[in-house]
């Protein structure tokens, strides 16, 4: 567990480069294999993307608060 200012930022940035690579790997996955997909298939991926992107936001703004905080 995080213990310093710097020590969360540095796990929020891991988490962000952690999902932004999750994010390429499902887009790839769409890009490779959408055409043997199901109606439903694509509405689950539509879902993952979503949470994905709000996911990314909620790091975001955790990293610019963190960052705010080390250096007012």
């Amino acid at each position: 567990m995080p213990r310093t200012l710097r020590e969360k930022l540095e796990q929020v940035e891991r988490d962000i480069e952690l999902y932004m690579e999750f994010d390429r790997a499902e887009k790839d996955r769409f890009n490779r294999e959408v055409y043997l997909w199901t109606a439903e298939d694509r509405i689950e991926w539509q879902e993952t993307q979503s949470d994905i992107a709000q996911r990314l936001q909620e790091l975001f703004e955790d990293r610019d608060a963190l960052r705010n905080q080390l250096d007012p």
